[in-house]
């Protein structure tokens, strides 16, 4: 038996350990040299079991190189994936320098623009100037102008204090005289109420004595008022109660007096006229006449009496 492990160990072989049946690196077997009569049983089963390890390891190593490739494979198919995805950046970075380049043309012509603009401004700013340096001289004048006007304004307004003063000066005096006037004028208003009072009782007497038989009664009655009353009560006390006879004097004059006759038995008489017309002045009663002998008197049927007191009263 060991004979036929010898033979098939020296025949040539294919595969990975070498070519023409040239022993391959880490093959076991080629350090240890075959004799026909060294050989043992012992010695094929160590020589077995190596080759064995020898073609588990040739087999682990074809394994690992196919994996190996299978990954060369897929990392050959994920780079061209990846040189088409680079490419496709590459276009996109491409077009986006475009796009810079674009966008910085434009922001060359928009600074070009800006630095006109900005050219503009500034001749701007200095006529602007120039006009700020020409309004602030004017203000300048304008300030002095002012100073100068209110000089003469704060002069005037001194002359139109002393002026204000003496015109309230003058108020003052004349709210005095207008206080006076009004005071006189109350007085006057007052004077002129008691005129008009005094006028439409003067107007009513005269209204009321311009009727006869009121005119006789209010001359009867300024007769009972006056002193002569006691003059014709001292008689009438010795020669008893006189006839009365009372008559209006002259109907057709402005102010007709009312005259009283008192007549004692025959014996004597008297005469008196009471005038109560208020244009009239004083005495507005007086005697017109007495006597002792009656053959000059028109004697007249009395139409008075000489009642209590001593007082006239109309009528019988």
């Amino acid at each position: 038996m060991a004979r036929p492990e010898g033979n098939g160990a020296d025949e040539p072989r294919h595969g990975p350990e070498g070519q023409n049946g040239a022993p391959g690196e880490g093959d076991a077997t080629a350090e240890i040299p075959l004799s026909d009569g060294a050989a043992d049983e012992g010695e094929l089963r160590r020589r077995l079991e190596a080759r064995k390890r020898h073609l588990k390891e040739l087999y682990d190593e074809t394994s690992t190189l196919k994996l190996a490739a299978d990954e060369a494979r897929v990392r050959a198919e994920a780079s061209g994936t990846r040189v088409r995805e680079l490419e496709e950046e590459r276009d996109r970075l491409r077009e986006r320098v475009s796009e810079f380049e674009e966008e910085e043309r434009r922001r060359r012509r928009r600074r070009e623009g800006q630095d006109r603009r900005v050219a503009r401004l500034g001749r701007e700013l200095e006529r602007r100037d120039a006009e700020i340096q020409r309004l602030e001289t004017l203000m300048e004048e304008r300030a002095g102008e002012i100073e100068a006007y209110g000089r003469e304004a704060k002069d005037a307004a001194s002359r139109k204090d002393v002026a204000l003063e003496e015109a309230l000066r003058r108020i003052e005096g004349l709210e005095r005289d207008l206080e006076e006037r009004e005071a006189a004028a109350s007085d006057l208003r007052g004077t002129i109420d008691r005129l008009r009072a005094e006028l439409d009782l003067e107007y009513e007497l005269r209204r009321r004595m311009a009727e006869p038989a009121n005119r006789i009664r209010a001359g009867i009655d300024l007769f009972n008022g006056s002193e002569h009353l006691r003059s014709v009560g001292s008689i009438s006390k010795s020669l008893g109660s006189p006839e009365v006879h009372v008559v209006l004097e002259g109907p057709d004059a402005d102010e007709p007096a009312v005259v009283l006759t008192f007549t004692w038995q025959g014996i004597t008489w008297q005469a008196y006229a009471a005038n109560p017309g208020l244009a009239v002045e004083e005495p507005r009663v007086y005697q017109r006449g007495a006597g002792e002998d009656l053959s000059g008197v028109d004697r007249e049927p009395p139409n008075a009496r000489v009642g209590p007191g001593g007082r006239v009263f109309l009528g019988l």
